[in-house]
């Protein structure tokens, strides 16, 4: 009997164990079904002559970006479509991990919990996808970028669509190069350099700084400094492009004097610029369409030299920009201080970011806009009522990278940009171009 009862127990164990092992796994199941069957491994799903296809992707107008056709995935009948949206459609090997094959492909290929990947009436439901993107306003970006490398995001600030996302490298997903992984090139190609890079940000700091001193220097607005194209500080120097005189801050910015900010932050502390750097996101990762982004980073602290504060404050030294982030510190400026997240899919905006207070979200706004008026020129930006910075990040040995990030503050068009376009000459001409060209093919100008 003995026996007979620790053979019971065991069975009873054994019984136990089976029945909780098999409802973890339904729960696993029912959570992470798709994910499963739609991993990189699962090459079948993207691959020719299968019955399991993805869906089809189109923009915000039905221009078709992406379907499955007698079993093999095609993209947009225009090959510059096709290059300057590789990075928010997705490549056919899903090598690109935060475009919206890869991020959304248990929603494209139709998984479902009852019948996983078999090609049925349930499963064909929600195969499709509409992206709030603009193709031809993308493709006009890629164009005016004019072969070179960078980034460009442009979105409306005040519901969260993105309405161009183009990142360089780039290639033909029709048209894969034999030399893809070996040539220089498409070092980096993979990468959706929107999201997951930073560059040094250059003039574009500048706002930062300015922030700060709105915040820790009660008489930011009237108090003034001489520039005199050079100066020495602590152990190194810092150089203008110009003699500039005496300027407050608002000439200062828009003349994007080196030597006033130099001397700007030295009042301000580097602890002081540090914190005000972060409350606007630097040091801080944000989410896009499911994908968290590369951070954007300065290296102040108390113990930063008076020579590396002084190059920091004007967006050199080791500061880093991710041209997102900046892309929604763009947006909260022009939004009163706060912004929408962006989306690509979804049909609104889940959340919101608050990056400064509104007093300061004004003093900025007010400053970028007589930056435009009064120093770049209208004129070179087609009649859009603009407000902008620049930056030219002088870099080793390359040329610098070109930044212009700001937003329109016309009703009809409320868009914040972000644009860094590698190996070009200014912020205002190179970087500049790609901003007109996208607002342009947006609104049909």
């Amino acid at each position: 009997m003995k026996t007979t009862g620790f053979r019971s127990f065991v069975l009873y164990i054994l019984l136990f164990a089976f029945c909780g092992g098999f409802v973890w796994f339904l729960i696993n199941l029912a959570l992470n079904g798709s994910t499963w069957a739609t991993q990189p491994y699962n090459g079948h799903i993207y691959g020719d002559d299968t019955a399991v296809s993805a869906g089809t992707i189109t923009d915000r107008s039905g221009m078709v970006l992406a379907k499955t056709e007698d079993g093999s995935r095609v993209y947009a009948e225009s090959e510059d479509i096709r290059r300057a949206l590789l990075h928010t459609v997705g490549d056919s090997s899903g090598y690109i991990g935060t475009a919206v094959q890869a991020v959304h492909r248990s929603q494209l290929v139709g998984y479902n919990p009852i019948t996983g990947l078999a090609r049925t009436v349930l499963s064909d439901l929600g195969n499709n996808l509409v992206l709030t993107v603009d193709a031809n306003a993308s493709a006009a970006a890629y164009n005016a970028f004019n072969g070179r490398n960078g980034s460009a995001f442009v979105y409306n600030y005040k519901t969260g669509e993105v309405l161009v996302k183009v990142s360089a490298p780039t290639y033909d997903p029709m048209n894969v190069p034999e030399d893809l992984n070996d040539n220089e090139e498409y070092n980096g190609v993979f990468l959706d350099h929107t999201l997951s890079s930073t560059y040094t940000p250059g003039s574009i700091f500048k706002l930062v700084t300015a922030a700060a001193a709105m915040e820790y220097l009660p008489d930011w607005d009237t108090r003034t400094y001489t520039c005199e194209e050079e100066m020495d500080i602590g152990s190194g120097k810092v150089t203008c492009l110009n003699y500039h005189g005496e300027l407050n801050l608002e000439q200062a910015l828009g003349y994007s004097c080196n030597l006033y900010f130099a001397q700007l932050a030295e009042d301000i502390g580097a602890e002081n610029l540090k914190k005000k750097a972060e409350e606007m996101g630097f040091g801080k990762n944000f989410s896009f369409d499911s994908v968290t982004t590369d951070k954007s980073s300065t290296s102040l602290s108390s113990s930063t030299s008076a020579i590396d504060l002084a190059w920091s404050s004007v967006g050199q030294a080791d500061v880093m920009a991710n041209p997102y982030h900046m892309a929604l510190l763009m947006g909260a400026i022009a939004n009163g201080g706060s912004t929408p997240e962006p989306y690509l899919t979804g049909g609104k905006s889940r959340t919101s970011y608050t990056l400064t207070d509104s007093s300061t979200a004004a003093s900025l706004h007010s400053m970028m806009r007589n930056n435009v008026v009064n120093y770049y020129g209208e004129y070179l930006f087609d009649g859009y009522s603009l407000c902008a910075k620049t930056g030219t990040a002088e870099l080793d040995d390359k040329n610098p990278n070109c930044w212009i990030v700001g937003f329109s503050e016309d009703e009809s068009t409320p868009y914040a940009f972000a644009v860094c376009v590698q190996e070009g000459t200014s912020g205002l001409y190179t970087a500049g171009e790609v901003v007109s060209a996208a607002l342009n093919a947006i609104t049909g100008n």
